[in-house]
């Protein structure tokens, strides 16, 4: 199972196990992944009933995603070994943030991450042909959610003003319409509620992303244009879309 894996961001790639074709480089351990297929208790604020039994029923958020790889580095001697090692310390260690991509058994997932910790030696020691050292990256994701790799279009060609919503993740997901060629006013009505736009620039493509209300225009922000409902169509749900003028729904595959 474990050679169906790869874990990338900025350059860097880990493996599953090492093949014959690919026998150096940065493998994952044995049980050597935390945080990626699961997250921990999620976040409440616990507000006690005064005088009474129990709590107030308050809204459970997920966590942060906090990603471990414990990993080997693999190298024909101790110059490659020391270079892999270098790659490792140096990954994210700016502190911005970059898309780790996740690809297990032919399902491959992205998250925004930020590097937390890495450690790497400069010194191995021998195993088989070649030289082996433990390695230890952390990763912090600030939004916890997978994102699928690529956004499906509906509907899958042309423009359409009644169309049929629907996602293949397990978590609620968050649409962006486009509308070509858009006219000043408009409006977009789901299971969700209704989002309207008046006064926009008409023309060009414009962009409702559902996640924040935000409006573009050929990608630049108008402001003060949208009002309304934001909503995301749930996993396992068809949610039919209204648009009062032509246009199309991007929706991404979206995990926990």
């Amino acid at each position: 199972m474990r050679n169906t894996l790869t874990i990338i961001g900025l350059g860097r790639t880990v493996r599953g196990t090492p093949t014959p074709s690919s026998p150096v480089g940065l493998f994952v351990k044995r049980d050597g992944l935390q945080g990626f297929e699961g997250l921990p208790a999620g976040r409440r604020e616990s507000l006690a009933r005064a005088l009474s039994h129990g709590e107030h029923d308050v809204p459970v958020r997920l966590p942060a995603r906090t990603m471990t790889v414990d990993g080997w580095i693999i190298a024909h001697d101790l110059d490659e070994l020391r270079k892999f090692a270098m790659r490792v310390r140096g990954w994210g260690a700016t502190g911005e943030r970059f898309p780790l991509l996740f690809d297990h058994q032919r399902l491959m997932l992205t998250a925004t991450v930020r590097r937390i910790s890495a450690e790497a030696p400069d010194t191995g020691v021998r195993w088989h042909r070649f030289l082996r050292a433990a390695f230890q990256v952390q990763f912090l994701a600030a939004d916890p959610r997978w994102y699928g790799e690529t956004v499906n279009t509906l509907p899958r060609a042309g423009l359409a003003t009644a169309i049929e919503v629907e996602h293949d993740g397990n978590f609620p997901a968050h649409p962006v319409i486009e509308i070509p060629d858009a006219p000043s006013s408009y409006a977009i009505s789901s299971p969700g509620g209704t989002f309207s736009v008046n006064g926009a620039t008409p023309g060009g493509l414009h962009r409702i992303d559902l996640r924040n209300g935000r409006v573009t225009r050929d990608g630049v922000w108008m402001e003060s244009v949208g009002r309304g409902q934001t909503w995301a169509v749930p996993d396992e749900k068809r949610w039919p879309h209204t648009l009062s003028a032509p246009g199309r729904v991007l929706i991404q595959n979206t995990y926990v």
